[in-house]
């Protein structure tokens, strides 16, 4: 099942007792607990997932309560994980997404500047003094993206992510959050 909860776009599958969400980059299993009011899924971190009727409760570890409703799209990093990404970023001001395949020299695919602009590298190589990936455009310009695993918020959708990214394209630098989608 999709579902909208907020700004957040989740996927719920039920899997025996327990309820397994995914959203940005992340999966979340929610242990089935005792409810009155409807099917409540919860753990002792304070994230909650409540089904009550058509709707639903999303509290993700004991943050505030996000009203859902019934979504017809994908998260898009559940997309992005069942195409064979292996990482994927975003960020805003402008705003931008990168996708890297898998691989040992996997395709880097970056939309920038809301969308304005594409970039495509076939064939990224690692980066040995950080996490990330590099390589060069057709027209010679240097594209490097580097992760950090470390806890990091969106300013805009206030989403939690497991990395911070950077994404250089020549000498401007793109700034974000994002998650490595092969580690679920």
């Amino acid at each position: 099942m999709h579902w909208q909860c907020g700004e957040l776009l989740v996927d719920a599958d039920a899997v025996g007792e327990s309820m397994r969400l995914h959203f940005s980059g992340r999966s979340l299993t929610l242990p089935h607990v005792e409810s009155l009011t409807g099917a409540r899924y919860a753990d002792d971190a304070g994230n909650e997932f409540m089904r009550q009727g058509d709707g639903a409760i999303l509290i993700l570890a004991g943050g505030e309560q996000r009203d859902c409703t019934r979504g017809e799209r994908a998260s898009p990093w559940t997309e992005a994980a069942a195409r064979g990404i292996a990482y994927r970023a975003v960020g805003s001001e402008p705003g931008w997404l990168v996708e890297v395949g898998s691989g040992d020299d996997p395709p880097l695919h970056a939309l920038l500047d809301y969308g304005e602009r594409t970039l495509d590298i076939a064939h990224a190589t690692g980066i040995s003094s950080t996490p990330g990936y590099g390589g060069e455009l057709a027209d010679g310009t240097d594209v490097v993206l580097r992760t950090k695993r470390e806890p990091c918020r969106d300013g805009m959708s206030g989403e939690a992510f497991e990395t911070s990214a950077e994404l250089t394209v020549g000498g401007k630098a793109y700034r974000g959050c994002g998650a490595y989608l092969d580690d679920r």
